[in-house]
């Protein structure tokens, strides 16, 4: 058999990014032929966005590889902004079935993570147009950019581009749940929940550092700054590892208590001996998430988790057995 995945990367390299590193090794692990179609979101990034609804040099990227790779199956992930749906009308050209990975809810509403302004945004669930994230801005707080962008997704509802995909897959199914009951009105049939996973380096036994970890993007809605106050406010130890928008301000915290210690970008070797070695890994995230790599990977270890009681942490940890 043979998979072509497709995938646009992003600015801070993520656990989306990883997963879609790790699927490919799996499948070729398990002797499946795998080649990768992979698009890039920096540079020209206005033009990009202008063709969202659908992106000529895209479409034509995609079919001049399907014409010289003849793929059984394509497993799209994400195709925001560089790539476009117009991926989607290159493969079915070739009649090819495919699949697309919902890691978000960009489908559903132009903030992608349901979350904005500090808090929880589900008005797009319920609007047939998202009107109400378009007055708010909730995409990069701009309201013309935001209207670009639903009109977009809401045109491929129109033209039933996403009636095309063989499969949707999704990793919860609390995320599934969502999509079933939102106005896109999915067959059950059409949704397929498969978790994330991880692979594991050999690791040496544990021993207690005696520190707390988190790891991941450093945003906003990953509940950075709640993180920040919490241990700045007491003696507990914890070590932070990312990159993100709100780098200077971890950054500044570190510098100030020396219970708080910034890492910076660390690979994925080092990232499993500080897991294996740590009291719990905190992870704040203040929105409902798609399916956390890190929490896998500290559940992988052995290590429990503290997270917030919201979308995929709830369904991915069960209090006082493997975190709280």
């Amino acid at each position: 058999m043979k998979v072509l995945i497709i995938h646009c990367t992003y600015k801070y390299k993520g656990g989306e990014d990883t997963v879609v590193m790790e699927e490919m090794k799996l499948l070729h692990d398990n002797g499946i032929i795998v080649e990768f179609l992979q698009f890039e979101n920096e540079g020209g990034t206005i033009a990009k966005l202008l063709q969202l609804p659908f992106n000529i040099g895209a479409y034509n990227k995609t079919r001049k590889k399907l014409q010289s790779f003849a793929a059984d199956v394509v497993h799209v992930h994400n195709w925001h902004f560089a790539a476009s749906p117009s991926v989607l009308y290159a493969v079915n050209k070739f009649k090819i079935p495919f699949v697309i990975t919902l890691h978000n809810y960009r489908l559903l509403c132009p903030s992608a993570i349901l979350f904005h302004n500090g808090r929880l945004f589900l008005a797009s669930l319920h609007q047939q147009f998202p009107w109400k994230a378009v007055q708010l801005g909730v995409y990069k707080d701009s309201k013309l950019l935001t209207l670009w962008l639903a009109f977009s997704m809401q045109l491929h509802y129109w033209l039933n581009t996403w009636k095309m995909c063989s499969r949707f897959i999704v990793l919860t199914n609390y995320a599934k749940n969502i999509f079933l009951a939102s106005k896109i009105k999915f067959p059950d049939e059409q949704v397929t929940v498969k978790p994330n996973f991880c692979t594991i380096p050999p690791l040496s036994p544990a021993t207690p550092g005696g520190y707390f970890l988190f790891v991941g993007r450093l945003s906003e809605e990953k509940g950075i700054d709640l993180l920040l106050k919490t241990f700045a406010s007491g003696n507990y130890s914890i070590k932070i590892a990312g990159d993100g928008p709100l780098l200077e301000e971890v950054k500044s915290y570190s510098s100030r208590c020396t219970n708080i210690e910034y890492l910076g970008i660390l690979d994925k070797s080092r990232v499993f001996e500080l897991l294996n070695n740590c009291t719990a890994l905190v992870f704040p995230s203040v929105w409902y998430e798609g399916m956390p790599l890190t929490i896998i990977e500290a559940f992988a270890c052995g290590v429990p988790v503290i997270a917030s009681r919201l979308g995929a942490m709830e369904s991915m940890i069960s209090d006082g057995y493997n975190g709280l």
